[in-house]
């Protein structure tokens, strides 16, 4: 029986260069987080996804998260208000328009731009898989 030492093996297959070796040292970026990429999150009707801690009063989670203004939402209060997003898909929608979380609603983009990404959801989930379609439809 021939045992491998696979450390061993990784080791000796690493290699680093000259420039990576400096770049690490001196700190820099090896990985550039731009541009920026942001996660457009949806649901369906009244399954919208609620955070609390284990020890919070239910009246106060129902009371905190009653009438919030979700990304979802204020996407379709921003189709309303705001005639040149009508023409955008949910995905496409951030090219133009920026999420305020502070404000909990869409405004104009005035300078700038990300790549948005909807959240996976496999075929077997049915109707929120097809949500997911048609929003990037």
């Amino acid at each position: 029986m021939h045992i491998v030492d696979e450390i061993k093996r990784y080791y000796d297959c690493r290699y680093l260069s000259p420039c990576e070796a400096v770049w690490r040292i001196y700190g820099f970026d090896i990985h550039h987080r731009w541009p920026a990429i942001q996660r457009l999150t949806f649901y369906l009707q009244d399954q919208q996804t609620i955070l609390f801690e284990d020890d919070d009063r239910i009246d106060d989670v129902l009371e905190r998260n009653d009438n919030i203004n979700t990304m979802f939402l204020a996407w379709f209060e921003a189709n309303k208000r705001y005639e040149e997003g009508r023409n955008l898909t949910y995905v496409e929608f951030p090219t133009k328009f920026v999420w305020m979380s502070q404000q909990r609603q869409w405004k104009p983009r005035k300078q700038g731009y990300n790549i948005c990404r909807l959240t996976y959801v496999p075929l077997g989930s049915g109707e929120c898989y097809y949500m997911r379609i048609l929003l990037t439809k």
